[in-house]
């Protein structure tokens, strides 16, 4: 028996019509709302592609084949959808409202050095979740722990949107560090962490793909699981990547000398990024790094006046010339 009605449907569908989130993945929204998959994945796969219909033709379309089970799953992710919509309206000026002190994730991005103003651009949050926010005007994990702190009273939350508001109201470092640049025990935010998360958001299989094309050492699992990538591909991957990596490097430009005077002073890119605590992110990471950051090592070795090489460090002392 249907979950939801025609009358149900044709308001659902007349209310999605202004919705920003029309032509977003119907996987994405289904992730987002932490609810069963949506099992087509072809590109057209958008709400825009079903309200059109009337109930009845809804039924009948190929996707549909007149199961009213499958028809319920896509008017329950519209539904749920629309609860982050309509709530809305008057949200921006009420996040300007609340203050620090009735806010226990703001009090959390304080204790832990986090800068409020750290864009929402670079943290690792998937498409769902960065179009309520920018359908909102939010740009920054500040505006982002305000907007959640509404919401979390009017809607139910799913996906890493309601993830990442539990992890900072509660202070879980380890949550946090999934979608932002955190290092468990520390404090503020790090670079190494912060390019690891460049390549995050990629799909799984994706990323393994090029880590392996980068030649990283996966497991067995991983290197099962990873996609086949044609050199064209990767170029493509690379290319998207590279956007959220230059921004990354400017935002942390004060980080950066630490990255510079580690690689001069004989460190590699591998240990650089140990902290990633994956193969695949940091060998991607590596990759990007050192095609941006180049900086010659401190010699190991001197030349004389006289042309000959004068060994440095304890051994030139112990046993060099002059």
């Amino acid at each position: 028996m249907a979950k939801f009605t025609s009358t149900e449907w044709d308001e659902i569908r007349k209310k999605f019509r202004h919705s920003i989130m029309a032509d977003t993945s119907l996987v994405s929204l289904a992730q987002n709302l932490d609810t069963k998959e949506w099992p087509h994945k072809a590109e057209d796969e958008k709400p825009s592609k079903y309200i059109e219909f009337g109930y009845d033709e809804l039924l009948m379309l190929p996707e549909i084949a007149g199961n009213a089970d499958k028809a319920d799953h896509l008017i329950g992710i519209l539904k749920e959808t629309l609860a982050f919509d309509d709530p809305f309206g008057d949200m921006v000026t009420e996040v300007e409202k609340t203050s620090a002190k009735d806010n226990p994730i703001l009090k959390t991005l304080g204790r832990l050095n986090i800068p409020a103003t750290y864009p929402l651009s670079l943290a690792n949050f998937s498409e769902g979740t960065r179009i309520v926010c920018a359908s909102e005007g939010v740009k920054t994990i500040g505006e982002f722990a305000n907007l959640g702190q509404q919401m979390s009273t009017r809607v139910v939350l799913g996906g890493d949107f309601r993830n990442a508001l539990n992890a900072l109201t509660h202070g879980d470092e380890e949550g946090i560090g999934q979608f932002l640049p955190f290092r468990k025990g520390s404090t503020g935010l790090h670079l190494p962490e912060a390019i690891g998360l460049v390549s995050a958001g990629l799909p799984r299989p994706e990323q393994l793909g090029l880590a392996k094309a980068y030649g990283a050492k996966l497991s067995p699992t991983d290197t099962a699981a990873a996609k086949a990538l044609t050199k064209e591909q990767v170029e493509k991957i690379e290319s998207g990547l590279r956007v959220n990596f230059a921004a990354t490097l400017e935002w942390f430009k004060d980080q950066r000398p630490a990255l510079e005077k580690h690689l001069a002073d004989g460190g590699t890119y591998d240990r650089y990024f140990v902290v990633v605590n994956d193969p695949a992110r940091e060998a991607i990471a590596v990759k990007l790094t050192a095609a941006a950051v180049k900086v010659s090592s401190k010699p190991s070795a001197v030349t004389t006046s006289a042309g000959e090489t004068k060994k440095s460090g304890l051994f030139g002392r112990l046993f060099g010339k002059g």
